[in-house]
């Protein structure tokens, strides 16, 4: 089975620099349009920047006990379409994605009328591992901080809300208790 364990964290990049050094890189790039259709379920257009392939994929992901089950398959261009007329919400971002020291670390920026209104990076660990590694030299200086494992306060459903994401910021600019109770508001609703 898929399991998926990944940790995120909030960066912030309020003048571009680190999306400028990203692009003049040569490391992997895709534009992404994510729908939300029901729980646990997404699509995307997935559009490698480099090569101009374009893939559309369905994903279903679900919690059983302390792991999230990730299943991912690439459907037909009609099917996306057929899909994201009945979306519940949706995100648009550019990802980086680079792999160091053995582990996937994609960079996201957000966007909203072509303009980044968040950034975010994840790193994806082997099933089992739970030690959070440190964020490379290139995103560190932009980490705001992290959450924990499942903590749904990054998740790129919520923070589809342009609202939302900023308040995200503010609490992770404000500190540690200002995320807490972000994160218990947003557990309640």
């Amino acid at each position: 089975m898929p399991i998926e364990n990944e940790y995120k964290f909030a960066l912030h990049d309020p003048d571009g620099t680190l999306e400028k050094t990203l692009l003049a890189s040569d490391h992997f790039r895709a534009g992404i349009k994510q729908g939300y259709i029901r729980k646990g379920s997404r699509i995307r257009e997935w559009h490698d920047l480099q090569t101009n392939v374009l893939r559309y994929i369905y994903t279903y992901k679900h919690r059983v006990e302390d792991d999230v089950i990730e299943v991912e398959t690439d459907i037909a261009k009609e099917d996306f379409d057929k899909l994201w007329s009945v979306r519940e919400r949706d995100v648009q971002k550019i990802r980086f994605k680079f792999i160091l020291d053995g582990l996937t670390w994609d960079v996201d920026f957000l966007k909203n009328q072509d303009k980044t209104y968040f950034v975010i990076a994840e790193v994806e660990l082997p099933e089992h591992e739970r030690k959070v590694p440190e964020p490379p030299a290139i995103i560190k200086n932009y980490v705001l901080g992290g959450t924990g494992r499942h903590d749904k306060t990054l998740s790129n459903k919520r923070l589809s809300n342009v609202d939302y994401a900023l308040r995200v910021t503010t609490a992770f600019l404000e500190g540690e208790d200002a995320v807490k109770n972000l994160a218990q508001r947003a557990k309640a609703s």
